[in-house]
């Protein structure tokens, strides 16, 4: 099987996150099945923005194995060591292994068990791959020298959130500028009144996310109301004053003090209640209510003077007020009636504070690229940060110092990091990086100069170094005897010059006319080549300006024609191959 597969084992035992971080011990319960190496499970467990995580991996490591080795063949080597040399996390974890002491070196002569513990808590959300490093050494390292291993075990870090009755934070604690969600846990309700301590506020049911554009530390303040009705609860009546209930003898004609008490009726006239009277009690006098709710409606209260048995009781009159009302006094005539009134405000279905955390993000970056030495570097630094180079925006294994040497053309960036969690980017750096052992290679074919195979390049023909005027395609007729070569361009600026090539006019126009004739040219698609010396069999090949062979025939004839007709219009080369020789003739296909 292939070197490169023989990773670490992992297997992953999960522990509660109350755990603190501290050196794990392997489980050596955990067996592969059907092999000397395995993984159960592959993915690591899911962790969540600011809180704590712990989890154990124990590895399994394979003695030996089989590789092919040339000019051996298949052979079984073994394995002498195994060194962990790197794990990235996400910001937040950290990882130490088993063998600390021993710089996680681990020998499987000795034990093929050691084990790994990721702990802490991640700062930032996404999908992340775990890179781990390793360096295996084994017997035959001394003459191939040792593998460097690298593996990805996927990792989700979900986003934090904070749940309370009356709403969730999707988001809640993070670096600036800071957007929050909220999700109403009430929904249907009568009304909502949400301030989010940024300075918005919002009535609706579902708010719009939040921006939270300083580090700082912002209240949330919710409350929900079922219902916005004011409560009203009579509480106390008092007849102020009242005439009528000095005319019969049961109160001696006025020479006694009246015997008063009220009735209360709702708006449908139904009677709701009725006080004692309060015997020989003068103006003003009054009766506690024990909290009657009163609805939006009118009620009117009755006052009586209570007589005895040989008269009827005195009606002194009746006052009307609505039931949601404040406390006030009613007045009909003689008769003076104060209500006192106790108005309950709504009550919240819920109401609630949570807070909102943003820490301040680094300042951005600024990186430059020093052509002479070959070398990025930030322009400036500070201990609280860490760092990784970025190329074409995917990260470079190991390149996470202030400085970096690139090593091809492209991209770069540096992300810093605080010890918040919180990342800035740099602006990408061009770096260009030219190849100087890459040389592109021209051919002769008659009077044609070609280069084949370098689409993606500009071209420029050269006569004796010196760069010739619209001389800009991939193939190039040389009108005079000289110096020809080619200088390619590619998209970044790097220039690669080809080699050199001497080219006689005569010669070559000699040998074409002593040899054949191919006409017209150029052609609308009918074309004839026509040897003008003897020749057993010769052959015909047609190329077209990206190299591709369309046609390859072999003639005896002395004059053959073809039709190209079907052809796309353009530059094509025609070659005759003769014995030891060949011609190439450019042929414009009109």
């Amino acid at each position: 099987m292939p070197f490169n597969t023989f990773l670490l084992v992992f297997f992953v035992t999960l522990f509660s996150t109350s755990h603190l971080f501290s050196q794990c011990v392997p489980d050596d319960s955990f067996v592969p099945i059907n092999t000397n190496y395995g993984l159960s499970p592959d993915t690591l467990i899911d962790g969540v923005v600011s809180q704590s995580y712990f989890q154990e991996l124990t590895f399994y490591l394979p003695l030996d194995t089989l590789v092919e080795l040339d000019g051996i063949g298949e052979t079984l080597i073994q394995f002498e060591d195994y060194h962990i040399t790197s794990i990235s996390l996400p910001v937040g974890l950290s990882w130490e292994c088993n063998s600390s002491d021993n710089d996680c070196h681990y020998n499987p002569t000795i034990s093929q068990y050691g084990c790994v513990t990721l702990s802490g808590t991640p700062l930032v959300s996404g999908e992340f791959d775990v890179s781990v490093t390793v360096i295996a050494t084994h017997e035959l390292s001394w003459a191939v020298g040792t593998e460097t291993i690298t593996f990805d075990l996927p990792l989700t870090i979900l986003p934090n959130l904070s749940q309370n009755a009356g709403f969730t934070m999707a988001n809640f604690s993070g670096c600036a500028p800071l957007i929050v969600e909220f999700v109403n846990n009430n929904s249907g309700l009568e009304s909502y009144n949400w301030m989010f301590g940024n300075g918005n506020m919002s009535a609706s049911e579902n708010p719009p996310p939040q921006l939270y554009s300083q580090p700082g530390i912002y209240e949330v303040s919710y409350t929900a109301y079922s219902s916005l009705d004011i409560t009203y609860f009579l509480t106390g009546v008092e007849v102020n004053s009242a005439e009528g209930w000095d005319d019969d003898a049961d109160d001696g004609f006025g020479f006694l003090s009246p015997d008063p008490y009220f009735k209360l009726f709702d708006s449908s006239g139904t009677l709701i209640l009725q006080t004692a009277a309060l015997v020989d009690n003068s103006f003003p006098v009054s009766w506690n209510v024990d909290n009657l709710i009163l609805s939006n409606a009118n009620y009117t209260i009755e006052v009586w003077d209570e007589d005895g048995p040989l008269t009827d009781d005195d009606n002194l009159g009746s006052v009307t007020f609505n039931g949601n009302t404040s406390s006030t006094t009613l007045s009909n005539g003689s008769l003076v009636v104060s209500i006192s009134v106790n108005q309950i405000e709504p009550i919240p279905f819920a109401q609630v504070v949570d807070t909102v955390f943003v820490f301040e993000s680094p300042s951005m970056p600024q990186i430059s690229y020093d052509e002479m030495s070959n070398n990025l570097s930030l322009n400036s630094d500070s201990s609280s940060l860490s760092y990784q180079w970025y190329y074409n925006q995917s990260p470079i294994l190991g390149a996470n110092t202030t400085s970096y040497q690139p090593i091809n053309t492209g991209y770069y960036s540096l992300l810093v990091t605080n010890d918040s969690g919180c990342s800035e980017f740099s602006d990408e750096e061009l770096v260009v990086i030219c190849n100087t052992d890459f040389a592109p290679e021209i051919m002769l074919s008659s009077d044609t100069l070609y280069a084949e195979s370098y689409l993606n390049y500009d071209h420029q023909w050269m006569y004796y170094d010196e760069p010739i005027a619209d001389a800009t395609d991939d193939f190039y007729v040389a009108g005079q005897s000289g110096t020809f070569s080619l200088i390619l361009t590619d998209e970044w600026g790097c220039e690669f010059k080809s080699n050199s090539i001497d080219f006689s006019l005569i010669t070559v126009s000699q040998f074409e006319v002593n040899t054949f004739a191919i006409y017209p040219n150029p052609t609308a698609g009918l074309i004839s080549v026509q040897m003008l010396e003897p020749v057993p069999s010769y052959i015909v090949s047609l190329v077209d300006v990206q190299g591709r062979e369309l046609i390859r025939e072999r003639h005896t004839d002395t004059t053959v024609q073809f039709d190209f007709s079907q052809l796309e219009k353009g530059v094509y080369f025609l070659t005759v191959h003769m014995e030891s020789r060949q011609v190439i003739q450019k042929i414009i296909l009109n």
